[in-house]
């Protein structure tokens, strides 16, 4: 699905137990309140409960496919820290791509199924829903993991498959995806996205006088890598990211060339990670 198509959902979207709404995130039912979407309550012992939603209707159901991906995703939050299983009778309806219904597979995630499509094969995930699955060399690669103890990779069962939650210490659970190299790469872009401090200019440092070209040239390179990932999304700055510290440790790799003193390098290097070091 294209975060670019328009789609509106037809029909209801429950969990097998209604979860009552003492025990959600604070405001978390009522975000649904302001999507296309309509909530759908039900009595249970500790109160109203939500049961879950039902797609509103033509003349004003209409929303950005990045809408309604977020709209499930919440509800597959809602199901998986409350050990519901999600039940859909949903049909949908998009500007690019046609007809087709809504499968819950056997981890209790939303596949788009296309009428020509079998729906037996997003239940089993055996679909092209989540490239993560696919071993692919490029895609949601790494080259350099950060070592954060605040934000963590944990696996957690889904029916017969595993996904895994990352979780920051600061921010609560940041993703879900479905394979760990995906998690990793989610977790690279949350810190890049929440945990990087803006680099420090080198223009206006004046150690930047006391360094030899050699060491200065890399560190320019690496803050200029620095600034081009402020402009995209995290996930596409992790590249940059690592570029820039490829470029710190070339300027780090020529101190140790160029100074033999031990007290001067010591300094250099403290100005290197000022000048260069994300962290």
């Amino acid at each position: 699905m294209s975060e670019e198509d328009e789609m509106i959902y037809r029909g209801g979207i429950t969990f097998d137990v209604p979860v009552p709404l003492s025990q959600l995130v604070p405001k978390m039912a009522q975000q649904l309140t302001y999507c296309p979407v309509v909530p759908l309550y039900a009595d249970s012992p500790q109160g109203q409960a939500l049961a879950g939603v039902r797609g509103a209707d033509e003349e004003n159901g209409w929303a950005p496919a990045s809408v309604w991906r977020s709209i499930l995703n919440m509800l597959e939050t809602i199901a998986r820290r409350h050990r519901r299983t999600l039940e859909t009778e949903a049909t949908f309806d998009s500007d690019q791509r046609g007809r087709g219904r809504l499968v819950v597979d056997d981890g209790g995630r939303f596949h788009d199924c296309q009428e020509d499509e079998q729906p037996e094969r997003h239940r089993a995930r055996a679909c092209g829903c989540f490239p993560g699955l696919v071993d692919s060399p490029t895609l949601f690669a790494v080259e350099d993991v950060t070592q954060d103890e605040r934000i963590t990779v944990r696996p957690v069962p889904a029916g017969p498959f595993t996904d895994y939650l990352v979780v920051c210490d600061n921010h609560g659970e940041v993703a879900c995806p479905p394979s760990e190299k995906e998690a990793v790469f989610r977790r690279e872009a949350h810190i890049v996205e929440a945990h990087t401090e803006h680099p420090l200019p080198l223009e206006r440092a004046g150690a930047a006088a006391a360094l030899p070209s050699a060491v200065l040239d890399p560190l320019r390179a690496a803050a200029e890598e620095l600034r081009l990932g402020r402009s995209y999304a995290a996930p596409l700055a992790i590249q940059h990211r690592d570029a820039a510290r490829a470029h710190t440790r070339q300027a780090a790799s020529k101190l140790r060339l160029l100074d033999d003193c031990e007290h001067t390098e010591t300094l250099l290097r403290l100005v290197v990670e000022l000048l260069a070091e994300t962290r």
